[in-house]
């Protein structure tokens, strides 16, 4: 089982590592809720990067990290349906139009990250150790791909 958990865990690793944050480059010429979006993005992906380095054993288990991170995805979560306004599907935007057609599934899976990331976020501040953590982090990972396979152009 543990072997499972961690196979899983560098799996969505280094998948989501190409997708995890946006080159600088992709921000050139972005303006209004794009850039608002991209930066967000980033944002996110910078958190998931950092409690994955944890997660893969290559820093020290530091569960404010945890807390920092988990604050971070989830305030960017919850600004998702502001950060896709119509017709911001624009200039340098990643965005698929799937987004606007689907609104509802799009605007719940944010809902769902944001509520993965709060849990993961309270269960650091209750003391939990690195396995469970890791756990949630999976899941809220999950949420990240799910996310970027349906509604974001592929790199």
């Amino acid at each position: 089982m543990k072997i499972n958990l961690l196979k899983k865990v560098v799996l969505l690793i280094i998948l989501l590592g190409p997708c995890s944050s946006l080159n600088l480059s992709a921000h050139d010429g972005a303006t209004g809720a794009v850039k608002q979006r991209m930066e967000a993005m980033s944002d996110m992906g910078d958190a998931m990067k950092a409690m994955a380095s944890m997660v893969k054993g290559k820093q020290a288990f530091e569960p404010a990290l945890f807390i920092q991170s988990g604050e971070t995805i989830a305030e960017h979560s919850d600004m998702m349906p502001k950060l896709f306004p119509a017709g911001s599907m624009v200039g340098k935007s990643e965005a698929l139009p799937a987004i606007w057609q689907q609104w509802d599934d799009f605007v719940s899976l944010g809902y769902r990250t944001k509520t993965d990331a709060e849990k993961l976020v309270k269960m650091a501040r209750d003391g939990m150790e690195l396995r469970p953590l890791t756990k949630q982090f999976v899941k809220l990972a999950s949420d990240c791909k799910a996310c970027h396979k349906d509604y974001r152009k592929k790199k």
